[in-house]
């Protein structure tokens, strides 16, 4: 194995996702102020109409991008697991 060739799954994830935004105009992301960290990024240089950084809000990004995929848009929503589970108790 060529460990020189290896690279981090969020990044083959930024670099798929903008191939993937080239083959189809209704792909969409969302982000939520980690979009570097999540190589969504990467998207957002590429197509900045179909990037949405939604803020601290990761509740309110996956309720947007519900709302985007009844309008026929398919969306990829990234976070950090951590955030997008949290609730107020």
């Amino acid at each position: 194995m060529d460990l020189t060739k290896l690279k981090a799954t969020r990044q083959s994830y930024g670099e798929e996702l903008e191939k993937l935004g080239e083959e189809n105009n209704n792909i969409i992301a969302l982000a939520t102020d980690v979009s570097d960290s999540t190589k969504t990024s990467i998207f957002a240089e590429e197509f900045p109409d179909r990037f949405f950084n939604m803020g601290i809000a990761e509740q309110d990004m996956l309720s947007t991008a519900a709302g985007f995929s009844t309008c026929g848009k398919i969306p990829f929503a990234s976070a950090f697991a951590i955030f997008a589970a949290r609730k107020k108790l």
